[in-house]
């Protein structure tokens, strides 16, 4: 016996009947969802992605049951519904994958790959590493010769991870003058 909160009166309780609709859905997710579920793995190729399909896609068919389609063929009904439901989140994902950016900048960094430099490009580098400020060597040598990211080299320096992106700045233009000087 199920134990259910009485409001008002006490009396006996009257079970509520559940829309012949939710029975259908319930009765084509008992039967169809290992396959269903399955479908949308494939197409999705991500187990949590499937199941949210495998989800919308008994949602679907339940919107559908309420306003009174009655399918001819429940397997292709649901397949039709699940591929559908599969090409908008294939859609969605692409299309955010192309607007989102990273916000870290140290992410940036892991993707982006250095700049492959020219031997003739290092004809006076030496001299003009020397000429440079310490401070900004020592911040343009972590980056660029041990790999460090902002954050690291922050926490070298002492800095500010906006002061390190500031002084690389500086330091590649006056890196890049020095360079330009000499040849």
């Amino acid at each position: 016996m199920v134990a259910v909160p009485s409001i008002g009166r006490a009396g006996q309780p009257t079970p509520q009947r559940a829309a012949p609709e939710a029975d259908a859905t319930r009765r084509l997710y008992e039967q169809y969802a290992r396959q269903i579920y399955a479908y949308c793995l494939h197409q999705l190729g991500n187990r949590e992605e499937a199941e949210d399909a495998t989800q919308s896609t008994f949602l679907n068919a339940f919107r559908g049951l309420q306003r009174g389609v009655d399918p001819e063929f429940e397997t292709a009904w649901l397949y039709k519904i699940a591929q559908n439901v599969c090409l908008t989140r294939r859609r969605t994902s692409s299309r955010r994958r192309r607007v989102e950016s990273p916000g870290d900048l140290d992410a940036m960094q892991d993707i982006i790959p250095a700049h492959q430099a020219d031997s003739d490009e290092l004809i006076g580098l030496p001299e003009a590493l020397h000429d440079m400020p310490e401070q900004q060597r020592r911040a343009l040598l972590l980056r660029e010769w041990q790999g460090l990211s902002y954050k690291e080299i922050a926490e070298e320096l002492e800095l500010s991870q906006a002061a390190v992106e500031t002084l690389l700045f500086r330091a590649r233009r006056t890196l890049a003058a020095g360079l330009t000087d000499d040849t």
